[in-house]
């Protein structure tokens, strides 16, 4: 997420990983399939496409749904 964030917005962004906070899960998965099945949804683009595609907004539209 950090280096397709880095490449769409042409920007540093400094992190450091941390242990976890209390109450914070270990790992989070999603799977898509049943969206495929019941609603013959499929994501067309990858991750770096929807990340520039999300930054392109943000900077179109600065005050958000304003």
């Amino acid at each position: 997420m950090i280096d397709a964030a880095r490449q769409a917005s042409c920007r540093s962004i400094p992190y450091e990983i941390l242990p976890r906070r209390q109450g914070d899960i270990a790992e989070c998965y999603a799977d898509v399939s049943l969206a495929e099945r019941e609603l013959g949804w499929r994501a067309e683009r990858g991750l770096e496409a929807m990340v520039r595609d999300a930054w392109r907004w943000q900077e179109d539209n600065p005050e958000g749904f304003s």
